[in-house]
C-alpha cells in the first residue's frame, strides 16, 4: 500500500499493518452467498499484492465463516495488538437492523432471522478495534444490507427530504449511527469507514457474478486503477457526493497512487451507472485524501495471469454473461436500468457511451429478478432531494404498459395545492372508491383527514383531478395516530382506516369524522409487529370480507432470498357492523419491495401494490395479482421461515410502472422512469371504461404519498386494466420459481 496517512506526510508501513477479512458465505437458516467466498480470497490477493497493496501475507488474516462472536471478534482484537501503524476491518455477509434496538447486526452462520442474540451488534465489532491503543489508524469496510446505518449524519436531513410514516425510526436510527460513529472520535489517529449501501437500502449479491456488487467494483479499481484522477470540469450533473464532495485537483494524491477518496468515488460512479445501491464514507482527518494502494492504470501492464482475473470481473457486460463487453461489471436491480448517470473521471475507459433508451429498457428486462440480497429484514425509506429529470417534446402521455394494463395518463393538480386555501393536500397514502370518477383520498399526516376528490377521467385523456370536499377525522383513545390503509364501507356512511401506529383499524363516520368503533386486531399481528407494519385495507365487493395487509415481515417471519415473508389477515363482518378475525395469509413480496396497498377484486382475490424507494435509484412501482383461495391459513404458525412455498398465496405482475409511457412526466429525483413516484394508495373503479381505446376495461386509480416534502410529488395515476381472464400459474411468482399468469382476474360492476 503507497500510503495512508492521519497528519501530513504520514506514510502507510504495510509491514506494520493487518487486516481482518471477515466473510459468511454458508447459512443454516439464510440464503447462501457464494460471491462473499470469492471476495475473501481476491481481497487479500489485492491488499497483499506488491504491485497493489504490499502488505506481508502473514499480516493479513481470512476469518471464514466464524461460527461463534467470539470467533469473528478475537482476530481483530488479536490485529489491534499487532498492527502498529494501519489496522483494515472488512465485513461480507447478510445483514439486518433490529427496529426495536435500531442497530446494526452482522450474521454469523447460524444466525436466524428475527433472533437479535444470534448475530453481532456493531458496536460489538467497533469495540473490538479498541481506543487508546494502537494501530494509529483503523479502516473498516462493511458489505451488507442497511451498512450505511453506521454512517454518522446517514438522516432525513442530509438526504434533502422528510420521511414517510416511519420517520421516528428512521431518525433515530441516524442519530444511533452518530453515535457509533462518534464512538471512533475517541480513537487515536485517524479512522475510516467505507459502507456498501446507504442507511436504508439492501446489499446485493448478483447471480452469476463471481463477487458481491460492492466487493466486485472495489475489486475492480484495485486490480485495474483509474487512469485519470483530476475531478471532471464544469458543473456536476446531480448532488451526489462524486460531483459536490469531489476534492480539488490540488488535494489529490499523486498519479500513480490512488487515495480512499478516489477509490470510492470510483466505485460509486460505476455502481450509479448499473442503477445499484451506493456506497458511502466518513472519515477523519484527510485520511481519505491521502495515498492508500498504487494505481495500477498508471503502471505497465500486471503478468498475464492477473491481467486476466482483473478482466473477469470488469468484463461483464450482463448478469450471468460473464465475457461480454460491457461498462464496468455487470448488473441490474428490480427497478431497472437508469437512463443516464454520472459521467466518469477524465480520461478513464470507464466511462461508457451512453445507451439508447431501447437498450437500457432491453437491459432491464434481462437484469430483473436475477439478484439476492445481503440482509435479513428491511426498515426505512429514503428521499433525496433536486430536480432530476424534465420530460421531453413529444413525449407520449399514454399508452400499453403490459398485455393487461396501459396508462391513460397522469395529473399533478394536487402537488402544492392547499384545499380551500388553508388545508395542503398532501401526505396521500390511502385511496377507496365513492363513484364512477370520485374517491376519498386518505393523508396519513396529522390529524387524520380523508380528500373526497373528483378523478375526472373517461378513458380518453388523462385525469382532472380536484379536491372537493375535506374531512377531518377524530380518532378517540390517544395514543399516536397514523392513517395508511382506507375502504369505504359498503352504504357510504363509514369508512374504516388502517393505522400504522398503534397497530389498529378504526371506523369512522363521514359525516361528522367521528371515530365510532375499532376492528380487533389478532395478536400477532400487534406482538410481533416493528414500525412498518398495518399498512393496506380492502374489502371484498360484497363487503362481507376485509383484509389487512403488512407492510414489512413480523419479527418471527424475516425474509428468504430478499422476499419479505408477510401475513394478510382475513376478516369477516358486515359493513357498518362487527368484524372479527378469520383467516391468515402468507405472501411473499417481490425482492426488496413492501406492500403499500391492497384491492380486493372479490373473495380472496387482490391487487397488491409494492413499492420501495432507493437512494441514487428512485422508485420501484409494482403492481401484482394474488389469489389466496388455495394458501394455508397461518394464524397460529409461530414463523413463515418454515412454510413450505406452495403455503404461500399465488402471484403474478399485471404491470410494472417502471414499463410505461414516461406521460410527459418530470421528476423531482433520480428515477428510472420519471413517472414513477412514492405511490402509496391504490384503488380500482367499479365501472367499466364507456369509450377510449380502452373500452371495457376497469379504471385503476393509484395516488403518491409525497411525505409532506416540497421534494416529492402529489401524483395521480389513472390505468386501464383488462379484467375477466384468471392466471394459470402455480408459483409464488413469475421468474422467481412460479409460472405466469395473465389478467387480474377481477369482477367488474
Amino acid at each position: 500500500m503507497g500510503g495512508v496517512g492521519g497528519a501530513a506526510g504520514a506514510a502507510f508501513d504495510p509491514a506494520e499493518s493487518a487486516c481482518v477479512i471477515i466473510g459468511v458465505d454458508r447459512y443454516a437458516n439464510l440464503p447462501p452467498l457464494p460471491g462473499v467466498r470469492n471476495n475473501l480470497k481476491a481481497l487479500k490477493a489485492a491488499l497483499t499484492d506488491r504491485t497493489i497493496g504490499g502488505m506481508p501475507k502473514r499480516n493479513c488474516r481470512i476469518v471464514s465463516n466464524p461460527r461463534t462472536i467470539t470467533g469473528a471478534l478475537k482476530p481483530i482484537e488479536e490485529a489491534v495488538r499487532a498492527a502498529r501503524d494501519t489496522l483494515i476491518v472488512y465485513y461480507a455477509g447478510h445483514g439486518f437492523l433490529d427496529s426495536r434496538q435500531e442497530g446494526l447486526y452482522l450474521t454469523l452462520p447460524g444466525t436466524e432471522p428475527g433472533k437479535v442474540h444470534s448475530g453481532i451488534p456493531y458496536t460489538w465489532l467497533r469495540s473490538a478495534l479498541g481506543t487508546r491503543t494502537p494501530p494509529k489508524r483503523r479502516i473498516i469496510i462493511l458489505d451488507c444490507c442497511y451498512s450505511g446505518s453506521v454512517i454518522k449524519g446517514m438522516s432525513a436531513g442530509t438526504m434533502g427530504g422528510t420521511m414517510s410514516t416511519v420517520a421516528a425510526t428512521q431518525q433515530a436510527s441516524s442519530r444511533l449511527g452518530e453515535a457509533l460513529f462518534e464512538g471512533m472520535d475517541s480513537l487515536e489517529g485517524v479512522s475510516y469507514l467505507l459502507t456498501s449501501t446507504p442507511w436504508n437500502v439492501e446489499a446485493l449479491a448478483p447471480e452469476g457474478e463471481e463477487h458481491t456488487a460492492f466487493t466486485g467494483e472495489f475489486l475492480r479499481v484495485l486490480r485495474e486503477g483509474v487512469p485519470g484522477t483530476a475531478p471532471a470540469p464544469g458543473p456536476a450533473p446531480d448532488p451526489t457526493p462524486e460531483s459536490t464532495a469531489a476534492v480539488t485537483a490540488a488535494a489529490l494524491p499523486p498519479h500513480d497512487h490512488l487515495s480512499l477518496e478516489v477509490i470510492y468515488r470510483e466505485v460509486r460512479r460505476a455502481l450509479r451507472e448499473k442503477n445499484r445501491p451506493l456506497p458511502q464514507q466518513q472519515a477523519q482527518n484527510g485520511i481519505e485524501k491521502l495515498p492508500f494502494v498504487r494505481n495500477r492504470a498508471a503502471r505497465p501492464a500486471p503478468p498475464t495471469e492477473q491481467a486476466g482475473q482483473a478482466g473477469h470481473t470488469g468484463q461483464t457486460g450482463e448478469i450471468g454473461r460473464p465475457g461480454r463487453p460491457g461498462p464496468a461489471s455487470s448488473g441490474g436491480s428490480a427497478a431497472g436500468a437508469r437512463a443516464g448517470g454520472a459521467p466518469g473521471l477524465p480520461g478513464t475507459a470507464l466511462s461508457p457511451a451512453p445507451l439508447a433508451p431501447e437498450a437500457v429498457k432491453a437491459r432491464r428486462v434481462r437484469r430483473r429478478a436475477l439478484v439476492s440480497v445481503l440482509c435479513v429484514a428491511v426498515v426505512a425509506i429514503a428521499v433525496p432531494a433536486a430536480v432530476w429529470w424534465q420530460s421531453r417534446d413529444g413525449e407520449p402521455s399514454s399508452g400499453a404498459c403490459s398485455a393487461d394494463v396501459a396508462l391513460i395518463g397522469h395529473s399533478d393538480a394536487l402537488n402544492g395545492v392547499e384545499y380551500e386555501g388553508a388545508v395542503p393536500v398532501d401526505g396521500l397514502s390511502g385511496l377507496a372508491m365513492s363513484g364512477p370518477s370520485r374517491a376519498w383520498a386518505l393523508a396519513d399526516n396529522a390529524p387524520g383527514r380523508i380528500f373526497d376528490l373528483g378523478l375526472g377521467t373517461s378513458g380518453v385523456a388523462p385525469p382532472a383531478v380536484r379536491a372537493v370536499h375535506l374531512r377531518t377525522l377524530r380518532p378517540t383513545g390517544g395514543g399516536r395516530f397514523d392513517g395508511e390503509g382506507l375502504v369505504l364501507e359498503k352504504g357510504g356512511g363509514t369508512v374504516l382506516v388502517a393505522s400504522e401506529a398503534g397497530p389498529s383499524i378504526r371506523r369512522f363516520r363521514l359525516s361528522d369524522g367521528a371515530e365510532t368503533g375499532r376492528v380487533e386486531l389478532p395478536r400477532n399481528l400487534v406482538e410481533w409487529a416493528g414500525p412498518e407494519n398495518l399498512e393496506a385495507l380492502g374489502a371484498s365487493p360484497d363487503g362481507r370480507y376485509l383484509y389487512a395487509g403488512m407492510e414489512a415481515p413480523l419479527f418471527r417471519d424475516g425474509k428468504a432470498r430478499g422476499r419479505s415473508l408477510l401475513r394478510i389477515q382475513r376478516f369477516k363482518g358486515t359493513p357498518g357492523g362487527a368484524y372479527v378475525p378469520d383467516k391468515q395469509f402468507a405472501y411473499q413480496s417481490a425482492a426488496g419491495l413492501r406492500v403499500s396497498e391492497l384491492v380486493a377484486t372479490g373473495r380472496d382475490r387482490l391487487l397488491v401494490l409494492e413499492t420501495n424507494h432507493a437512494e441514487g435509484q428512485g422508485n420501484a412501482v409494482r403492481v401484482f395479482g394474488a389469489d389466496l383461495s388455495r394458501a394455508k391459513d397461518v394464524s397460529r404458525v409461530a414463523s413463515l421461515q418454515s412454510e413450505p412455498v406452495d403455503a404461500f398465496a399465488k402471484k403474478w405482475e399485471p404491470v410494472d410502472l417502471v414499463t410505461c409511457p414516461r406521460g410527459g412526466a418530470a421528476a423531482a429525483q433520480p428515477q428510472s422512469n420519471p413517472l414513477l413516484e412514492n405511490a402509496e394508495g391504490m384503488a380500482l373503479g367499479t365501472v367499466p371504461l364507456a369509450s377510449g381505446p380502452y373500452k371495457g376495461r376497469l379504471p385503476l386509480f393509484i395516488v403518491s404519498d409525497n411525505n409532506n416534502s416540497p421534494h416529492q410529488i402529489t401524483r395521480v395515476y389513472a390505468l386501464a386494466i383488462r379484467t375477466g381472464r384468471t392466471g394459470t400459474g402455480t408459483g409464488t411468482e413469475a421468474g422467481a420459481g412460479g409460472g405466469t399468469q395473465a389478467g387480474v382476474g377481477a369482477e367488474a360492476g
